[in-house]
This record gives C-alpha cells, structure tokens and sequence, in this order.
C-alpha cells in the first residue's frame, strides 16, 4: 500500500511490508477476526470487531508504543461473554498510517470519532490504557454523546505532570513483552519514531485536567445520562505510576477505583493479572 497524501500526507503502515516479513509474523494482520481498514481523514486505520452484533458496544484503546496486539487476551475475553468490541491501532502504530501531523489528543480523539462514525456505531463504552486512557479521557469529555455511559482508564496517563523529552529506554517499554515488536516497528516502519517522539512531546499523556475534571459531572450519550467511571491500576506500575490513579479519582470522586496488588502496566497482558483486569471489565460495562 503506498503512503496516503490526501488529505495529508501519511507514511505507510505495517500494511504495506510483506507478510513474510518477521514483524507480521510477531503481529499478524489477522490477530483478531473481522479485520478491515477504514480511510479516514489523517489515514488508513486497522481494526477489527468481535463478538455478537447485538453485544453492548465496547471500545478498546491502547497505549503509547505497543500496537492493539495489547488485547490479545481481553478483546477476546469479553467478546466470548457477548460484548461487541472494536479494536484498532492508533496513527503511527502497527497497521495503521503514519500521518504528517503533531500527535496530539485532537488528532487521536478525531481518529476515533470517524472511526466511529465509518463503522456506524452512534456511541459505545471507551476503555483506555495507558496514553489511551488520555485519548479516553479527551474523548469523554469532548464529544460525550459518543459515550454509551461508561469509560474506563486502565494503568491510565492524562494527568501526568512530568515525562520524558524522548521515549523511554527499551527496558521500560509499556509492555515488555513486545520489546521485538515496538524494535522492528522503529526499523521498518518510517514514520513510527516520528509519531512515538510526537507523543511524548504533544500526546494525551499530560495536560488533560481540563477533560479530566468535566467528567466529574457530565452526562453522556443518548439519553444524556451521568457518566459512570472505573479506574484500574496496578500498585507496582513503573511507567505510570498508582498515584495517577489517585489522581484521577480525587478528580472525578464518583469513580470507582480497582487496585490490583502487586501488577506493573503489563496488567492488561501478564498471566498472573490480566483476568483481574478483565473481570472487572465485565462487571462494570455490563
């Protein structure tokens, strides 16, 4: 597939590499069902839908440097348990275009709104981990009729006050065990560096309090009801660390607040963890 220029020029994805190609192989393009490409505004976007069509609606986002394959495990978890659930990589990861732009939560907040709409999907319930719990935050907060009424902010940045001016060594990845991964996307994909640099110096990891704190009191949706909130957060979270999460509850006090005892960010994905993540899921977007 050759890079997008319209409306803005994008480089390409993981899309456009053979599929002999060792990074396909860590992270096929058919990791999940139902996989299509959406051409919106900034670039082509994968992503896929699993679970019964008549499921409640649940958006996944992941985080700042690992693609969707974060949800190997609970995008199917929850679908087996009759969730609809959209997964899809963020601009300038995996399968999803590079676009020539400042990576900030405008641009991810509007790539999940089209989205959205290219998928005809008036609203659903926003789970984020990590930078996607910024996006879920920013999201939230912006366009709430999007928001079925429930968002959920897993090992979740946003309210961080202090990051790095680069991206962060290889030994402290979000989520270590995809060290190859995020590797060979830096080697094979042009634009995934550029795009990791912008989040660190723009993206929806920092300067959200604003959105943070409407969602104290906002109602979402169709039927205009209070937004519900759920944080998750590992005590042992050494990229961001559990007082965000205190943070982000004295900020929105409704929000209820698991804490998994003992988990680093790789709650979502570690054996010994991510059940604890994904039941919890289940209880509250029920």
């Amino acid at each position: 597939m050759a890079s997008n220029t319209f409306p803005i020029q994008a480089d390409p994805s993981m899309e456009a590499l053979p599929e002999t190609s060792r990074i396909r192989q860590v992270y096929p393009a058919d990791l999940f069902p139902n996989g299509h490409y959406a051409p919106l505004l900034h670039g082509r976007v994968r992503y896929w839908i699993i679970g019964p069509e008549e499921g409640t609606k649940v958006v996944l986002i992941h985080g700042i440097s690992t693609p969707a394959v974060t949800w190997t495990t609970i995008a199917p978890y929850l679908a087996e348990r009759g969730f609809r659930v959209l997964v899809y990589d963020l601009y300038g990861k995996g399968y999803s275009e590079a676009p020539h732009t400042t990576y900030d939560a405008n641009l991810f907040v509007t790539q999940l709104a089209l989205l959205l709409q290219y998928v005809r999907w008036d609203a659903a319930h926003i789970v984020g981990f990590s930078m996607g719990g910024g996006i879920a935050g920013a999201l939230s907060a912006s366009l709430p009729h999007l928001v079925a009424g429930k968002t959920v902010f897993i090992s979740s940045a946003g309210l961080i006050e202090r990051t790095p001016s680069k991206p962060v060594p290889t030994n402290r990845v979000a989520l270590k065990q995809f060290l190859e991964l995020r590797d060979l996307q830096g080697s094979a994909l042009p634009g995934y560096k550029r795009s990791l640099q912008s989040c660190f110096d723009h993206g929806p990891i920092r300067g959200l309090r604003s959105s943070f704190e409407k969602l104290a009191d906002i109602s979402v949706g169709p039927e205009r009801k209070k937004l519900q909130v759920l944080i998750i957060h590992g005590t042992d979270d050494e990229i961001v660390p559990y007082e965000e999460a205190t943070k982000i509850k004295a900020t929105i006090p409704h929000a209820e607040l698991v804490t998994v005892e003992g988990a680093y960010h790789d709650v979502v994905f570690r054996d010994e963890h991510w059940r604890i993540v994904a039941e919890a899921l289940d209880r509250f977007l029920k």
